[in-house]
């Protein structure tokens, strides 16, 4: 456990090295594109604005207040499955670096992130202007999404570390996760919110982690704050989660450079 700290330590320290691949993973994959990462930008609101028709429709929703709910709750999403879809692979993907670099492991997991961050970064453009095109009034709470971010990366690094540790020892489980997103996709209030519910079904919601994950930082973009048992349900999933990510990756720290 003590080794896995100092190379998470380490890793955060190497933060020259991550910084650096995260941009060049987004410029590689955007090289010879004319928009370049901004074909992120629009393919989003492509998207939120069919999804807005579509399920507004379907859940009976004005649209001037159902736009700002999917398109907070589409970019959020698409950070946090990004993390995760490739964060099950993190170590299979980075494993000719792995066996060239001598570097903590932990920053292939924080480049990762890093890079993940900054699609959702581009994605976010979209909030502000669907805010102005509604007419959302801009308050002081809106600020309460600096910390809820911080929590919102502090999760999804240890979700990282922790499929990314179990999916290089058992290759069954990258196809499982893919499998398994679009369900998540579903059950989880992206496109709507618990309140969507009967008060006797909304309990299904709040069984899932995702729905804190998500609502965290909604909440503050619309201009509403976080109940206090949101901040500690997603407090206590970040040192929890942590906390057994870094045991598992104590354990297989040493083998993950031959499982891959």
């Amino acid at each position: 456990m003590k080794q896995a700290l100092l190379d998470t330590i380490e890793g955060l320290k190497r933060g020259d090295l991550w910084v650096y691949l995260g941009w060049h993973d987004v410029k590689q994959r955007y090289r010879r594109s004319t928009l370049g990462p901004l074909w992120i930008t629009l393919a989003t609101a492509i998207m939120v604005a069919g999804m807005t028709v579509v399920y507004g429709g379907l859940f009976r929703q004005e649209l001037k207040t159902f736009l700002p709910l999917v398109a907070s709750g589409l970019v959020i999403w698409g950070f946090i499955s990004g993390c995760i879809s490739e964060g099950v692979n993190v170590f299979i993907s980075a494993s000719s670096t792995i066996k060239q670099l001598p570097a903590p492991l932990t920053v292939h997991v924080f480049r990762l992130v890093w890079t993940q961050f900054i699609y959702f970064l581009h994605n976010l453009v979209i909030v502000p202007v669907v805010v102005v095109i509604v007419g959302l009034p801009v308050s002081p709470t809106m600020l309460l999404v600096i910390p809820a971010l911080f929590l919102l990366i502090a999760n999804v690094t240890w979700i990282c570390l922790l499929l990314g540790a179990i999916g290089a020892r058992f290759r069954d489980v990258p196809l499982i996760v893919q499998s398994f997103m679009a369900a998540l996709f579903m059950i989880t209030p992206v496109l709507w919110q618990p309140s969507f519910l009967p008060p006797e079904r909304q309990w299904v919601a709040f069984l899932n982690p995702f729905t804190y994950l998500v609502e965290i930082v909604r909440a503050p973009l619309l201009g509403n704050a976080p109940s206090l048992s949101m901040w500690l349900v997603t407090i206590a999933m970040a040192v929890g989660g942590g906390a057994c990510a870094t045991l598992l990756y104590s354990r297989s720290r040493a083998q993950i450079a031959f499982w891959v």
